[in-house]
């Protein structure tokens, strides 16, 4: 009886914890610390005070850390320009700048610029699987909670406490591309979440201009995971991708002009389309050739609904970093 009952007893005991996290989904290879949700309401609050009061900076410490997009965007400001110490990310094999404050006085600089653009409404949640990628990829320690997202109009701010203090000691934002301008048909493509970028098979968030060469860039998709998923495969998605770098590296491996290519793919059930772009000073007559050779292929084409992307290549240029 003893035994069933102190079973029972750790049974209740698990369950009230379980009930008192917020779970999320937590994507591979990121390992991530959840804190109980007291502690999370808490921090959730002195943010909340921090945002409202004027004269409320009880969440900042001596010590803030501004990550690689945020301060991309704060370096310029004339207020914080007088802050010291910057800090180098080793982001794959990238050194982004950052920011970190070390004294409360340039805390209170940095929060200052954050509140001015927190002057409508937003929304204090916890990060999904893209924003944990991204925060991931900029650190080289395991994510502790209490780590919010700050979500605007038009910024999701990342902010992380530590569980002891209560301090925020890291603020980043989430480089978040939820609209497109297609220089190809002119249209401007929105989605829910943000558009993905692939270099090397991989999904980036940060690019540096990187080396001045001549090569495959990077890859835009335009359709959606489910869109993608139901209609196409990895596969299929490869083929394409290595007719076409095939038909470009034979091409344009010893030219010696410079500038960018964009082709963009639009597979269909029964009709594939193919649209070319170029900018800056490109051998026009190797290009002209490339279209050809391109439009020659035969691609596979999709099971229903259109799937479209784009392949960006820089002949003799570095990275677009915007």
């Amino acid at each position: 009886m003893k035994i069933k009952i102190f079973l029972l007893l750790l049974l209740i005991i698990n369950t009230v914890k379980a009930q008192g996290t917020e779970k999320i989904a937590i994507p591979n290879r990121v390992v991530y610390n959840y804190a109980d949700d007291k502690i999370n309401e808490k921090a959730k609050k002195l943010l909340t005070e921090g945002l409202t009061n004027t004269t409320n900076y009880n969440l900042l410490g001596d010590n803030l850390i501004i990550g690689p997009t945020l301060w991309k965007r704060f370096k310029n400001l004339e207020s914080l320009k007088s802050i010291p110490d910057s800090v180098i990310f080793h982001i794959d094999d990238m050194e982004i700048e950052g920011k970190m404050s070390k004294t409360l006085k340039d805390s209170k600089k940095i929060w200052e610029e954050v509140k001015k653009e927190v002057s409508g409404k937003y929304q204090i949640r916890k990060a999904n699987e893209d924003e944990l990628k991204y925060y991931w990829s900029t650190i080289s320690f395991d994510i502790e909670e209490p780590l919010f997202i700050l979500q605007t109009e038009n910024h999701l701010y990342i902010l992380n406490f530590l569980k002891k203090s209560m301090k925020l000691f890291w603020l980043d934002e989430f480089p978040n591309k939820n609209a497109y301008n297609n220089p190809i048909d002119n249209g401007t493509y929105t989605t829910d979440g943000t558009f993905k970028t692939y270099k090397n098979g991989n999904e980036v968030y940060i690019t540096d201009k990187g080396n001045k060469e001549t090569s495959l860039e990077k890859v835009i998709l335009l359709s959606s995971d489910p869109d993608l998923q139901n209609n196409s495969s990895v596969e299929d998605m490869k083929s394409v991708i290595e007719k076409t770098n095939r038909i470009f590296e034979s091409l344009f491996k010893n030219s010696k002009k410079e500038g960018k290519i964009m082709v963009q793919f639009e597979l269909g059930e029964k009709k594939n389309e193919i649209q070319f772009a170029v900018k800056d000073d490109l051998d026009l007559e190797l290009m002209k050739e490339f279209e050809k050779q391109v439009n020659k292929e035969e691609y596979p084409h999709t099971k229903k609904n259109t799937i479209k992307f784009q392949l960006i290549y820089k002949v003799n240029s570095y990275n677009d970093t915007e």
